[in-house]
């Protein structure tokens, strides 16, 4: 399940919930007021583990495609 960020039109929390993608604004609940006045906010996100693995490096051939 992602992790969604919210903000609520009543007191102004911006917080944080995992939940199904199916899950509606209208289905969160802010923790700080239990406001039901919730909106979706962009968040972002770190990929810092892809350059800790190597990935997108160029990857060995081991006779992969091509003569040799």
């Amino acid at each position: 399940m992602p992790i969604y960020e919210y903000i609520c039109d009543k007191c102004n929390d911006r917080f944080s919930v995992l939940q199904s993608i199916h899950a509606k604004d209208k289905d969160t609940e802010c923790p700080k007021c239990s406001s039901k006045k919730v909106k979706k906010v962009m968040s972002s996100f770190c990929c810092s583990a892809a350059s800790d693995t190597g990935f997108g490096s160029t990857m060995p051939s081991h006779g992969l495609g091509g003569g040799g």
